[in-house]
């Protein structure tokens, strides 16, 4: 449990940080300063103070996408809707909720992006494998 916890968390931070979501990645990094780890805590402190004090913790978007399950909206840095709770895999590239059947996914890490949203990538912007 733990280390799937941490491991959504950090793939929050990734994401969110990439599309400029800074108040959603300051929640994902709350989320991984409560590790036991004390060394770990501590570079995610140091990290958070690095990151937040280049760039406030709110959201510079707010968009929202169609639920594909119901008529509710998804925020455009959320993973459910607010109507049914239907729950959305996020995009690795822009942190984006994925609402189409057609992405990509990787093969090592299994994380998925657009597949408009991949194209410039030599390689998983996640665990960084090769993509062919």
């Amino acid at each position: 449990w733990y280390q799937r916890t941490r491991r959504k968390a950090v793939v929050s931070t990734q994401s969110t940080g990439i599309a400029r979501s800074f108040g959603t990645c300051s929640n994902a990094f709350i989320k991984l300063e409560n590790v036991e780890n004390e060394e770990a805590r501590l570079e995610y402190e140091q990290l958070a103070v690095e990151i937040f004090t280049r760039y406030p913790p709110r959201d510079s978007r707010s968009q929202k996408i169609e639920c594909t399950n119901c008529e509710g909206s998804i925020t455009d840095y959320g993973h459910t809707c607010n109507i049914c709770d239907t729950k959305y895999p996020r995009c690795i590239v822009t942190g984006a909720p994925l609402t189409s059947v057609h992405y990509w996914q990787c093969d090592t890490c299994k994380h998925r992006a657009q597949e408009t949203d991949i194209v410039s990538y030599s390689t998983c912007p996640l665990c960084h494998t090769l993509i062919a």
